[in-house]
């Protein structure tokens, strides 16, 4: 079997998902422009984050926490959250979920 090489600059999101052959895992990449928020929303899985550039708050449940480049964050299941950027550059992160996860998007 052969490696996968997309550029998240050429694929919309998941850039590496189920037609890509991933078994378990896709691969979703995100820019957050200073003072964007991702809607509130929950759902049945995790979300395992790696933030690549900038800063901002991941809101879970009702509890803001800082983020910044760097962080690697795992989002439980089943719980109300939202990321803000809270910078004054771009908020990039990368995001990993399972591949039932695919049929939100």
């Amino acid at each position: 079997m052969k490696p996968v090489i997309k550029n998240k600059n050429n694929y919309s999101n998941p850039v590496l998902g189920s037609p890509d052959g991933v078994p378990t895992v896709i691969s979703l990449y995100h820019d957050h422009a200073p003072g964007e928020s991702t809607p509130h929303h929950s759902h049945e899985w995790e979300h395992q984050v790696y933030i690549t550039r900038g800063k901002g708050i991941l809101w879970v449940d009702e509890v803001e926490y800082p983020i910044t480049e760097g962080d690697f964050i795992m989002v439980p299941p089943n719980c109300t959250h939202h990321f803000l950027n809270t910078g004054n550059e771009i908020l990039s992160r990368v995001t990993f979920n399972p591949v039932v996860s695919e049929k939100a998007f």
